[in-house]
């Protein structure tokens, strides 16, 4: 049959726009199957990319925080060794002012083991083989005029607390001087244990022969010994420092020093999970948490020397001799090592005042499991994109099929501009994708179609958005961590270390004290101590500021203050011991930290109490006659720390038997409740005459700190407390 014009065009039009259709739709389906691959695999090279990207990243981030524990490390050996030197200089220049001035000291006896029992803590007398059945008039009264150094040599102690230490005094003609501080088992000492001698300690020990005195006669300065055995401390290896003394005329008449089992000291700071070591300046091992290996401590059976003469320098290992050559040169870094067919990494840093440096090894296994979770966070993003992507083309799929047919005809018309549209997105976001993937995560993909690619191009700029967050959230919180843990550490450990735990139980006075931090670590500080029969020195005071940088100036400023008040108040009183201390803790002072303090000195005798307030609380005064108390009438001292050239004003009261000086921080007055409300000094002071004064201090002091809880409440503690009283009872 024969078709009119109307058919023809008709099937035509019909024909031409379902070729058309159909052809659109395979092209639709095949071209939808290539970009699909194309993206899923420029996914998995992005993927992979900004995997090893984000990983060597954070490797070398690691390896910098690993480096600036070594230096956190090395500091804190570096200091406790410097302070070491510094305790045996100030027993040894005690010495030469004893040897130099014998008028202006009594004769002085000390216990002898070979016939007398001596106690933990209690100095003693030791002489050498030569002289031991021939001592002298000359000798014999040399010996009563050194025994005067005893009280500073169990002071010194103090300040070694939880170390198996000894100070001593050698002198040039055979007699030796020791005070030996031993701690049983879980770290303290029992004054009352009387301490064993050995038949070699006590008859055959030659001060001269030891390599503390021969060092530092030798050097005739003040200097640091490495690791060498001592008979009274049996197969303990020990280390310190010692320096010279001399009489008048300014000739060597013997050697003070401080020394303490290294296994003690390295111990008080070492991580037992991981592996690190001292060297000295000649390549050797002399602190290492190794016991058998390339890393462990080698010492010579002779008594005398120090180390057997294994230098790291040497070692067949060729990148741990290289390393350790940087270490001895006085350098810092983080290098890659081999041990046993091994990788690992090996940070160091110097010592820069005693010359050794300190190394931690870390396997590179370990550095690597930090990476995981990053490359597993990787791997979940890609499978997340892989299955949009495959929702999105699902969608996209079927979209030509279902159209209408009576969309033919325009269709027709509009395919070509329709292809134009939706083929050029796809290469715009195909060129974004493969600069990502080459690293640039600042790089933003701009699709603005209104349909799924345009959804695709703001998935793809939110991953680079959150992979760019993990990132940098992973190295802040990784560093932080660190940072935090050792300064914590190390903080805790020097705090605890430095306050006295021990009360005196006399007859005459009494006093106890309670330290409470708000946080890890505090600001606060108390002390006391004698500096003679008869004076009771103590002090309370708040250093400004909070974590490493107050606790370290907090051990500084008790230093200071003790060693001033020993070596200047009887000549000078307390207001010039306060300004001498102020003068040397402002200078170096760029942190322009502070601290306010009290400090007083009890006449054990009269009940006179000499004291200086230095910008702190005033304290509270409870008199026994009335049963009543006040706040202590105290001028007004500008604080430690911040300004020299300062005059304090030292002033002066008498207690009576029963009164007592209660001594306080900011942290008991300014505490504060929910509702943001402080503890004042007025409730203090109503609280104080209201409760029992005349009870046991420990129960007093409990009550105050139970008020100021009962005020705070539910509230977290603001700020440090520390608390402090003392009782003058007289003599009977």
């Amino acid at each position: 049959m024969k078709l009119n014009i109307h058919r023809k065009v008709l099937i035509l039009v019909f024909g031409t726009g379902l070729v058309t259709f159909l052809v659109l739709g395979i092209f639709s389906y095949f071209g939808k199957n290539i970009v699909q691959n194309d993206m899923v695999d420029m996914s998995i090279e992005l993927g992979d990319k900004s995997t090893g990207y984000t990983e060597e990243l954070l490797i070398d981030k690691l390896k910098q925080t690993l480096g600036k524990l070594a230096e956190a490390k090395a500091d804190f050996i570096n200091r406790e060794m410097t302070i070491m030197r510094d305790d045996a200089e100030l027993l040894a220049n005690a010495m030469t002012e004893i040897m130099s001035h014998p008028e202006n000291y009594s004769p002085k006896t000390l216990p002898d083991p070979r016939t007398d029992p001596v106690r933990n803590c209690e100095p003693y007398i030791i002489y050498a083989p030569e002289i031991r059945d021939n001592i002298t008039p000359e000798i014999k009264k040399e010996l009563e005029l050194a025994a005067n150094v005893k009280d500073l040599m169990t002071e010194l102690l103090k300040s070694h607390k939880g170390y198996n230490a000894t100070t001593f005094v050698g002198g040039a003609k055979g007699w030796h001087i020791g005070d030996r501080q031993v701690i049983d088992a879980e770290g303290n000492t029992d004054l009352e244990t009387p301490l064993p001698f050995s038949h070699d300690r006590v008859y055959e020990f030659d001060p001269r022969k030891r390599p503390w005195y021969i060092n530092a006669r030798n050097a005739n300065a003040p200097v640091i010994s490495e690791l060498y055995r001592t008979i009274e401390m049996g197969s303990a290896l020990q280390t310190g420092a010692s320096a010279p003394f001399y009489d008048a005329a300014g000739n060597l008449i013997g050697v003070a020093g401080v020394d303490a089992v290294n296994e003690d000291f390295y111990g008080y700071f070492n991580n037992p999970n991981e592996l690190s070591f001292v060297l000295n300046n000649d390549g050797e091992v002399i602190f290492s948490s190794q016991a058998e290996g390339t890393f462990a401590v080698k010492v010579s059976e002779d008594i005398i020397n120090r180390m057997a003469g294994r230098d790291l320098r040497n070692n067949d290992e060729k990148t741990l001799a290289a390393a350790a050559s940087k270490m001895v040169a006085g350098e810092s870094g983080v290098v890659p090592i081999t041990l046993q067919e091994k990788d690992f990494y090996l940070a160091f840093a110097p010592m820069k005042d005693i010359g050794w440096s300190f190394g931690v090894i870390v396997s590179e296994e370990e550095i690597l499991k930090s990476t995981q979770g990053t490359h597993e966070y990787f791997l979940r993003q890609i499978k997340d994109l892989q299955d949009r992507m495959s929702q999105e083309y699902s969608f996209i799929k079927e979209f030509p099929f279902i159209i209408p047919f009576i969309v033919l005809v325009i269709l027709f018309f509009m395919s070509t501009k329709l292809s134009r549209r939706f083929v050029e997105p796809i290469k715009e976001l195909s060129n974004g994708v493969t600069e990502i993937s080459s690293g640039n995560l600042d790089k933003k993909l701009n699709v603005q179609t209104g349909d799924e690619l345009e959804h695709l191009s703001t998935c793809f700029n939110a991953m680079t958005d959150e992979l760019k967050k993990y990132m940098a959230n992973l190295e802040k919180e990784t560093a932080e961590k660190e940072r935090i843990a050792t300064e914590l550490d190390v903080a805790k450990d020097i705090q605890n270390g430095m306050l006295p735990k021990d009360f005196p139980c006399r007859a005459d006075f009494e006093l106890y004290a309670t330290m409470t931090p708000a946080k890890e670590v505090g600001g606060d500080f108390y002390d006391f101590y004698f500096l003679d029969e008869t004076h009771l020195a103590i002090t309370v005071a708040d250093v400004s500021g909070k974590g490493i940088s107050a606790a370290l100036f907090m051990v500084i400023s008790k230093t200071i203050l003790n060693n001033f008040a020993e070596t200047f108040y009887k000549q000078n009183g307390l207001a010039p011991v306060v300004s001498a201390a102020n003068e040397q803790l402002c200078a170096n002072n760029e942190a322009m930290m502070f601290v306010t303090a009290f400090i007083g000195v009890l006449d054990l005798e009269s009940g006179e109490f000499t004291f200086v307030n230095a910008g702190h609380n005033p304290p509270v005064v409870y008199r026994a006659e009335n049963n009543h108390c006040e706040f202590l009438d105290v001028k007004k001292n500008f604080v430690l720390g911040p300004m020299d050239g300062i005059s304090f004003i030292e002033q002066k009261i008498n207690f009576k038997r029963g009164d007592l000086i209660f001594i306080y921080t900011d942290g008991v007055t300014e505490a504060l409740n929910v509702a943001e409300e402080e503890y004042l000094p007025d409730r203090l002071i109503e609280f104080m005459n209201s409760t029992d004064c005349a009870a046991d201090l420990e129960t007093l002091l409990a009550n105050v700190r139970g008020d100021v809880k009962k005020h705070v409440g539910e509230a977290e503690q603001s700020d440090d407390i520390t608390m402090f009283a003392l009782r003058f009872n007289g003599k009977d």
